[in-house]
């Protein structure tokens, strides 16, 4: 008996910790719900304070929760959305009287998304109200964005970060030669590279003559909008970075005096005073930040509901690595979009898709299956609108060879039609400290994918035969997407990237837009664009995984470091490199996948 009552006692004290921690959690939760819902109140009048601070993304990336999000945590993401949502409300509310650009912690941009906010600050410019950046320093990025307002001004020792672009890898052929590790490599086009770090030690001339032009292309956008925007004549600016310390010598060595003579800045003045000049423009204002002015102004962050009954254009976005199965937000999972393309497929309110791609490419066979879902949308008399982001190469431009129309920016980052596979092996490292490998099997193959065991030629071959198949599977799918004769893409193809603007001139694109183009493309299409709504189709999320989106845009992570060293950095890019393969996991291994990252 006294056995029975321990036990039993022992169980309603374990009972009583779970329901505790249950009642915890649900509070916990309640409480995070109820701030983030919150509506903070506006003051009278608003300056809008665009504060951007982290990576401008167009969908949240959510980290690992483990140990290492301890030392190495996500960054901070701005959602695009939410910044062009902020301005379009702001520009049609009588309480906002202005808009200041903050923008030293915007972190990285690509050029696609700095047009995109251009294209909103330029919106709301129309409705007469003020725009004025300020800063301490821009970064090529930040100043982008900051040259769309009205008035630019800078501290009087500040500093303007304008290189121009850069494609930087780096290269450990020499190092796993060191460590006594191969890597078979088998790809289909001769500019195919993202494998290349792997078995080259430098870059090829042909990858060195194909990016050059894409970069130039990309620069060639910024100065001209530059120009648009500042009126810098882009030869001037080409001539002042090309030679820095003869344009600093013409100034004494005073970059203000440049920045100002050369019409980069309006003027040069310390905080306090560019905000009293906003003042005098405004009338007496406060400053909010977006995030709080979306919030008050009704803004929440479960989704909207769309407002009509019929005629929707759905919005399928995806960013990140295309990856096989279910994956998060951040990537691309081929069940996870498929899901999302059907349902636009089974909702007969939806008359038409546009799907919005960021990303590198990834799993062929991930790439192939999404591909089919576009194509299934069509054969139900469904067009689909492919609209690109920053980049969507290689298997994102495999998937977009499906649809109705491609829209691009000029500097998006595109083509790349080429497959690869890549095969490690350790066999001559084990040898090093006496391991041997040996053993027997039932056939010519068997175990010829171990890490431990040479590669057999007769294997090699075999995976190089399906890797050509692939490719031409992939150049097939371009022909028949784009009707362009089948030997015309094979010169387009090889693995070589275009920027948006190339991609138009050659055919791989329909026009040059971003996704409000691609909408009113969709609609035209569909035979609705007197009357439509875009709707976004987003996958199931779970109450947690809104939170969490929610908390991870402009989240600042505590662990950060505020500080990077060179050897830092170039660490960094090699957990990056290792991170992405740690991702692949397609079947067969064959992946169609560009390995780029434009510096500035």
């Amino acid at each position: 008996m006294k056995l029975f009552f321990s036990r039993l006692m022992k169980g309603l004290d374990v009972t009583r910790n779970v329901m505790l921690n249950v009642f915890f959690l649900l509070f916990i939760g309640f409480f995070i719900v109820t701030i983030m819902n919150a509506r903070p109140s506006l003051p009278e009048h608003v300056i809008l304070q665009l504060d951007l601070k982290g990576e401008l993304v167009e969908q949240i990336k959510r980290p690992d929760f483990g140990l290492s999000a301890l030392t190495t945590p996500a960054p901070s993401q701005v959602k695009l959305h939410d910044v062009v949502t902020a301005l379009e409300r702001a520009a049609k509310d009588d309480a906002v009287v202005g808009v200041r650009l903050d923008l030293e912690e915007l972190s990285t941009a690509a050029l696609p998304h700095l047009r995109e906010l251009r294209r909103a600050i330029e919106k709301f410019k129309e409705s007469g109200k003020p725009v004025m950046a300020y800063a301490d320093n821009w970064l090529q990025h930040q100043y982008y964005l900051a040259a769309t307002a009205d008035e630019v001004y800078l501290h009087p020792m500040g500093n303007i970060g304008l290189n121009g672009y850069g494609l930087y890898r780096n290269y450990v052929r020499d190092a796993l030669d060191k460590l006594g590790v191969d890597v078979h490599v088998f790809r289909a086009g001769k500019y195919k590279s993202a494998a290349a770090p792997f078995i080259q030690s430098a870059m090829s001339d042909d990858e060195r003559k194909a990016n050059q032009a894409w970069l130039d292309t990309l620069w060639r956008v910024y100065t001209d909008d530059l120009f648009e925007m500042r009126g810098i004549k882009p030869e001037k600016l080409q001539n002042t970075l090309d030679h820095p310390a003869a344009s600093i010598q013409a100034y004494d060595g005073d970059m203000g005096k440049l920045f100002l003579a050369e019409h980069w800045v309006d003027g040069l003045m310390y905080a306090e005073q560019a905000d009293a000049l906003l003042i005098s423009k405004t009338g007496d204002a406060e400053l909010v930040g977006y995030k709080n002015y979306l919030m008050a102004s009704g803004s929440s962050f479960i989704p909207t509901q769309p407002h009509s009954a019929d005629n929707w254009i759905g919005i399928v976005s995806g960013s990140g690595q295309i990856l096989n199965g279910e994956q998060p937000s951040g990537t691309i999972g081929s069940d996870t979009m498929v899901e999302q393309l059907r349902t636009a497929l089974d909702d007969e309110r939806v008359k038409a898709v546009v799907l919005r791609l960021n990303t590198p490419g990834g799993s062929a066979l991930a790439s192939e299956s999404i591909r089919h879902a576009v194509d299934v949308l069509r054969q139900h008399g469904k067009p689909v609108v492919v609209s690109m982001g920053s980049m969507a190469a290689s298997g994102g431009y495999w998937i977009a060879s499906a649809a109705d129309e491609i829209w691009a920016s000029p500097a998006t980052i595109t083509g790349s039609i080429g497959v690869f596979g890549i095969v490690p092996n350790i066999n001559r490292s084990l040898k090093k400290i006496g391991i041997q490998t040996d053993g027997l099997g039932t056939t010519n193959i068997a175990g010829g994918m171990r890490l431990d065991k040479s590669l057999s030629p007769e294997l090699a071959d075999s995976i190089q035969l399906s890797i050509d198949q692939i490719y031409h599977q992939f150049i097939q799918h371009v022909a028949d997407g784009r009707g362009i004769a089948l030997e015309e893409v094979e010169l387009l193809a090889q693995g070589r990237v275009w920027s948006g603007q190339d991609a138009l001139e050659l055919g791989l694109v329909d026009a040059l837009g971003g996704i409000d183009d691609a909408i009113q493309a969709a609609a035209k299409l569909a035979k609705i664009e007197n009357v439509y709504e875009p709707v976004v189709i987003d996958p199931p999320q779970s109450p947690f995984e809104l939170i969490m989106d929610n908390l991870l845009s402009e989240a600042t992570m505590v662990f950060a470091s505020t500080h990077t060293s060179l050897l830092d950095g170039v660490m960094s890019s090699l957990r990056v490199e290792i991170g992405q393969v740690m991702l692949w996991n397609d079947p067969r291994g064959v992946y169609a996948l560009s390995g780029l990252d434009v510096v500035q």
